[in-house]
């Protein structure tokens, strides 16, 4: 039958429904595959099996991943070989969804739109991420290709529509020609560092080669970066040997303790295999001094003395008590203890050994909310080649210690009870390494913006009183001119009063007060006003010369203006 005749026999109102129905079909395919697209819903080229030596850094509700190593599998199991998926890696989550940990990791997971002119810095292993204002910072790492000039580094802002790239000058003798080192966002100060690591050589901007890592090169300094708006600025602060020893892979940890907060560096490998675990490397910001402060606490699990590098970790505060979470480690096999805490001001560690804790190398740690730690990508320490058992994102809850698979949980954290006995005292068990350790710590701490308003809060009474002291003074003298001119305002009145009195009294015996003549001048005074009177003196009793009695005039005679008495002020 014709197409014609038999959409004829089809009523109306079912035609109209199937258009609407093709046409709705269509749209939510075209969306779904815009949304697919924008989003990647499917973010690899094969089965998903590691993602190690990458950056991440929260901005507003998104937790962005830069970088690294992605390792997949192309093949149809598990046994295929593993490659390393070359190129660009930026991926996001969004923390304002909820999802479960146990999905699929396309399902949270995202892949972002390849920046093609900008690949420098997703093509980074290692290095530091700050966020500042919005936009996040990129310091060290080691470039696969494209390497950067030595005095550039690379900041993204991401908006709600792409992700705008651009580079930051270094200054203050600072390269970014360094890698393997530990890095930590101070938000709270405006401030990032980035400790220890190893040396590289820049090898330019030929896409075919990457960054040279100079092994047995091992930094000790500590890079600072002060972010104020428009600006930042480097430093770099050399550690004594003595107090910090160079360390690579170790986790710096910003620490609200102390006027400006304290840094704890632990873990890592100090090229023997061990780490700061036993004595560990405290920074104090405010004073620029680095410390040791020696631990209590058994790390030992299976055969490994401690976790080894490869570790990650978080901090979160109860008051003046802080719970360091570290996590996973190259030395912790299957099976051992996968997590370890640090507490302080006691500074004792305690090992927490579950079965349903999974083995993590290389993993990255970020705190979410009060209590949520999400442990991203890593590899497995079992060293299997195929992609192992460990997924892409487990969430531990830092308070129950149990791994948990919903995210977001909005509870407030509260202390484990392993741990709660430890906070209960205030100073190290073994007591302060550095006496002078103790005196920092004591102090409280304010965020850079609270001190700041505090600083303005105090400098206002200093200037008011300043200016409300000049202004008294002023005052002061205003009222006083005031007074003495009044004062002089009166005596002037007065003496008038007194002059017109007096011009009245006299007036029926003077016919009028001209200028005395010798003919009036008393013997006494001779020649006292050979010109009428005294210069600038006003007339007074003892200078008037009586003269004959005489009718009063009805009025001064009109020659003599200048002696009319003067009026009085109203």
């Amino acid at each position: 039958m014709p197409y014609a005749k038999l959409w004829s026999k089809i009523p109306v109102t079912i035609a109209f429904s199937l258009l609407i129905t093709a046409g709705s079909s269509l749209l939510a395919a075209t969306a779904e595959e815009l949304i697919e697209r924008q989003t990647g819903n499917n973010p690899f080229s094969g089965q998903f099996c590691d993602y190690t030596s990458f950056q991440a850094s929260v901005v507003g509700d998104r937790l962005l991943m830069f970088g690294g190593n992605l390792t997949i599998n192309k093949g149809a199991n598990s046994k295929e070989k593993r490659e390393l998926e070359p190129g660009f890696q930026f991926f996001s989550m969004l923390l304002n969804e909820t999802f479960q940990a146990t999905a699929s990791v396309s399902e949270y997971l995202r892949r972002e739109p390849d920046p093609a002119a900008e690949k420098r810095i997703a093509s980074m292993r290692d290095g530091g991420a700050y966020s500042y204002n919005g936009d996040i910072y990129f310091y060290g790492g080691q470039q696969l290709f494209n390497a950067g000039d030595d005095d550039l580094i690379y900041k993204c802002t991401p908006t709600s529509r792409d992700i705008v790239w651009n580079s930051a000058a270094i200054n203050g003798n600072v390269r970014r020609t360094i890698t393997k080192g530990a890095s930590v966002d101070a938000s709270s100060e405006n401030k990032g560092f980035y400790f220890g690591g190893q040396s590289i050589i820049a090898k330019g901007s030929d896409d075919a080669q990457a960054d040279r890592v100079l092994n047995g090169t091992l930094s000790n300094n500590l890079i600072v970066v002060s972010f104020s708006s428009g600006k930042q600025e480097f430093a770099n602060i050399t550690a004594s040997a003595s107090r910090s020893r160079p360390l690579t892979q170790s986790n710096l940890l910003f620490v609200p303790a102390g006027k400006e907060g304290i840094l704890v560096n632990l873990g890592g490998d100090d090229g023997t295999g061990d780490g700061a675990w036993e004595d560990l490397q405290v920074f104090d910001i405010g004073s620029s001094t680095w410390f040791n402060q020696r631990t209590r606490g058994n790390l030992t699990s299976g055969n490994s003395r401690y976790p080894g590098p490869g570790t990650c970790s978080v901090v979160q505060s109860d008051g003046d008590n802080h719970f360091i979470y570290v996590y996973g480690g190259s030395n912790r096999a299957p099976g051992q203890s996968q997590l370890a805490i640090l507490t302080i001001p006691t500074f004792q560690w305690f090992t927490v050994s579950k079965r349903s804790y999974p083995s993590k190398v290389n993993a990255q740690c970020q705190l979410v909310g009060e209590r949520q730690m999400l442990i991203l990508g890593g590899r497995s320490s079992n060293g299997r080649g195929d992609c192992g058992g460990n997924s892409f994102l487990e969430i531990l809850d830092i308070s129950s210690l149990d791994i948990v698979s919903i995210f977001p949980n909005s509870n407030p954290f509260t202390p484990p009870p392993l741990v709660r006995t430890a906070s209960n005292s205030s100073n190290p068990l073994d007591g302060w390494t550095d006496p002078e350790l103790q005196g920092l710590y004591e102090v409280q701490y304010q965020t850079f913006a609270q001190r700041n308003r505090e600083s303005k809060s105090e400098k206002g009474p200093i200037i008011g009183g300043v200016v409300g002291g000049v202004a008294g003074v002023i005052i002061l003298g205003i009222i006083a001119v005031f007074f003495i001119m009044r004062s002089h305002r009166k005596k002037s009145t007065r003496d008038v009063k007194e002059a017109v009195a007096e011009v009245k009294r006299n007036s029926a015996a003077q016919p009028f007060l001209g200028h005395p003549s010798p003919a009036f001048t008393s013997g006494e005074y001779p020649n006292a006003y050979p010109h009428g009177h005294p210069p600038s003196q006003s007339y007074k009793d003892d200078y008037i010369v009586e003269a004959p009695a005489n009718p009063a005039p009805v009025e001064l005679p009109p020659s003599t203006p200048a002696m009319r008495p003067i009026e009085l002020p109203s």
